[in-house]
């Protein structure tokens, strides 16, 4: 049974809400919830401890955060199955993740003093104001206070270390709202930095329910910055009412990230590649490859190699080394999936799947390819978070172009061509945060900024440096050496 976090203390509550295993779809462990009381609790006390906490100095902050990543790395296997046990990804993916947090963590604690070393202006260059010739003008950047961190289902360590690590380094406090799918990372990890000696009130972890505490956290006068991952409904709602208060935000939304093949890419090196970036942790990744766009000249034969190289995933237990895939997160989420590939189906779509018998209860769905997918299905429409493969083939590359940039989304691409100028040319024209050629969309750098364009990304972007620039604010120091 795991306990909310408020300020480095654990709180009991009289609600407790069971954690599901969606490999099993049962219950393996119980948390507690905080009520929308305990959130404003938790805003006060971070409130508080801000002005203390933003004057300690920065090696003192990067001290604690380089220990929380030692304990999370001697921990490294009990965090991994957890993972695995609350959100259904591989225990071979979840040593990643953890990996790239503790990786996460310590880039924050070195990097932080580059971020934050601000500048002297050579202002003698202006003729306005008059006099600058005598004047030093300096820029710092300060925090800008307390910060609501509300994080995704799908990472939940990871996306803690990013909402959290910078955020501290920058100087600022954090109430982190985790998913309620996915709540034990997050408690576990807050843990690991009050075991490291984060001072009191710097930090909470409050596993609840969205509506109540999402909306403490967005309209509470003392939260002056809110960074989010999550759906683009949700996203775009928060930050409405967010800048409406005049509060920073950092909003990472969703994805249909294209994939487009042309006729001299390599199949027997494209494929793995392809089957990876959608079917990874059951294609419940923001960046995942949601479409598939391939020229009509190797359209078939690419079909088959995808089909070949799916049946050979392994899909089960989370904590069996050899799954490649584990369940989708919820019940819901699976009848959603249900009902996309059936709209294709019935529009015409040919579909494949691996059939293989999954002798577990829980959420599971065989990684789906659809084929011969007419544009108005839903599959090709709106974000599919499942192991859901639509494939379209393409003529010339004005279609492939038209086909990338036809949803409301634009977060990475992928495009595949031993032509390095035609690939070039389209990553000018595809409207998206990154674009990677021949390579996969999965692809994430924890230090550099991470992010969309259209209803992908609202505000700044995600990554350590990105994280600290876009949560701290300039200010400038001017003085007069005549006076």
């Amino acid at each position: 049974m795991y306990l909310p976090i408020i300020g480095g203390e654990l709180i009991k509550t009289d609600r407790i809400h069971k954690v599901i295993n969606p490999a099993t779809g049962e219950p393996f462990t119980d948390v507690f919830l905080v009520t929308r009381e305990d959130t404003k609790k938790a805003i006060d006390l971070a409130d508080e401890t801000f002005k203390k906490f933003s004057e300690l100095p920065l090696k003192e902050k990067s001290k604690i955060l380089i220990k929380a990543a030692n304990i999370v790395e001697e921990n490294k296997e009990e965090f991994a199955e957890t993972l695995s046990l609350e959100s259904g990804k591989p225990i071979k993916d979840s040593r990643v993740e953890v990996l790239r947090c503790i990786n996460l963590i310590r880039i924050a604690a070195e990097e932080a003093r580059f971020v934050l070393e601000g500048k002297v202006h050579r202002v003698d260059a202006y003729e306005y104001p008059p006099n600058n010739e005598n004047r030093i003008v300096m820029e710092i950047r300060e925090p800008i206070g307390v910060v609501g961190a509300i994080l995704p289902f799908n990472f939940p360590l990871n996306s803690m270390a990013h909402k959290v690590a910078p955020v501290l380094m920058a100087g600022n406090t954090v109430v982190v709202k985790p998913s309620i799918a996915t709540p034990i990372s997050a408690i576990k990890l807050a843990k690991a930095f009050y075991d490291a000696g984060l001072p009191a009130g710097a930090l909470s972890v409050l596993p609840g329910k969205s509506d109540e505490l999402g909306e403490e956290i967005v309209s509470n006068i003392k939260i002056a910055g809110i960074t989010f991952t999550g759906s683009t409904n949700t996203g775009t709602n928060i930050a409405s009412k967010a800048t409406k208060l005049g509060k920073r935000i950092m909003m990472e939304l969703g994805g249909s990230d294209p994939i487009i093949i042309f006729e001299d890419a390599d199949l027997s090196k494209v494929v793995p590649i392809v089957v990876r970036a959608r079917f990874e942790y059951a294609g419940q990744n923001c960046n995942a490859g949601k479409r598939i766009f391939v020229q009509d000249k190797i359209y078939e034969p690419f079909i088959e190699i995808f089909k070949e190289h799916t049946k050979r995933m392994v899909v089960g237990n989370p904590l069996d080394e050899k799954t490649d895939m584990g369940p989708v997160i919820s019940i819901e989420a699976l009848r959603n999936l249900k009902e996309i590939i059936d709209d294709a189906r019935n529009k015409g779509a040919k579909d494949f799947s691996a059939r293989k018998e999954v002798n577990l209860k829980g959420y599971f769905l065989d990684p789906t390819i659809l084929y011969d997918v007419p544009l108005e299905s839903r599959a090709l429409k709106e974000e599919v978070f499942g192991p859901v493969a639509p494939v379209v083939s393409f003529e010339k590359i004005d279609e492939a172009v038209e086909y990338a940039n036809s949803v409301e989304y634009g977060l990475q691409a992928a495009i595949f061509t031993k032509d390095l100028k035609l690939a070039l040319n389209l990553a000018k024209r595809i409207k998206a945060g990154g674009i990677m050629i021949n390579d996969s969309t999965r692809l994430r750098w924890d230090a550099l900024p991470f992010g969309g364009v259209k209803l992908s990304g609202l505000g700044g972007r995600e990554g350590v440096r990105n994280t600290i620039y876009n949560l701290t604010e300039p200010k400038i120091i001017s003085i007069n050496l005549t006076a």
